[in-house]
């Protein structure tokens, strides 16, 4: 198969939170090609009226379609849980969204003490209540809004001192229910998942959803694979900052980072 053939699949999130999808990606090895973009001139999503987030939404849809993308993976919950319908409806491709993982939480929690840390607009949705009543009818569920949550983890280093005391601030107040797991309701907040358990201890399970994100892709590109991987990124925000992290996260067949506002 020549490269020009290769499956290509297009990422996008409010910002850099849907690297966390991207990774888990690429982690399954697939031999695709990834064009991904970060929407950080616009991030937070969680602050935009629908009729504004469905406008950036298409944009950024209609530019992956003409990279050549066959498959969108919406790296955001905000996006997945009031618009991916709209999108689908719009759009002749398949689309993979994502949510907050509260339906293995409530599967696998020994106490029935669940902590959710998502944006106050993926709480107050009609998606995520649906699935909340339809999983989780029987745990206790603590949720809280991670207010300031994606703009600390945007612009900051994810080992500076006040990223640390910020995500502290969160931590301690699950800890004081006594959770055995934590739902981590937003990409940004899986780019740091390692910060969360570290804080939280051995003892509560820290649960995001890019790999199931990531299972689903694979299952859906099982006769796509290819000799030509490669990703492409592109950016509202800073092409610089974008690519310090990608080479961070040692992203494979990286070929590009490109500043573009759609």
């Amino acid at each position: 198969m020549s490269a020009k053939n290769t499956f290509h699949i297009g990422v996008f999130d409010s910002g850099l939170g849907g690297l966390s999808v991207l990774n888990a990606l690429q982690s399954r090895r697939l031999k695709v090609k990834y064009t991904y973009y970060a929407d950080s001139l616009h991030a937070p999503y969680g602050s935009l009226d629908t009729e504004t987030l469905l406008n950036y939404s298409e944009r950024i849809v209609s530019f992956l379609l003409s990279q050549g993308a066959q498959l969108i993976v919406v790296a955001c919950n905000t996006i997945t849980t009031e618009l991916i319908g709209q999108l689908r409806q719009r759009f002749d491709v398949p689309f993979v969204g994502i949510e907050p993982p509260v339906k293995p939480a409530a599967e696998s929690t020994v106490n029935g003490r669940i902590g959710v840390l998502a944006t106050e607009r993926t709480l107050k949705s009609a998606g995520y209540r649906s699935t909340c009543q339809k999983y989780a009818s029987e745990v206790m569920l603590i949720e809280r809004a991670g207010i300031g949550l994606v703009e600390a983890i945007e612009q900051l280093s994810w080992t500076s001192d006040v990223l640390r005391e910020r995500i502290s601030f969160f931590v301690d107040d699950f800890k004081s229910y006594d959770i055995d797991t934590l739902v981590l309701g937003c990409t940004h907040y899986t780019l740091v998942a390692p910060l969360f358990s570290e804080l939280l201890g051995q003892e509560v399970k820290v649960l995001s959803a890019s790999d199931a994100v990531a299972r689903r892709v694979e299952q859906l590109t099982l006769n796509a694979y290819n000799a030509d991987p490669e990703l492409r990124l592109y950016t509202s925000g800073s092409s610089e900052h974008l690519a310090k992290l990608a080479r961070q996260m040692s992203f494979k067949q990286l070929r590009s980072v490109t500043h573009l506002v759609l």
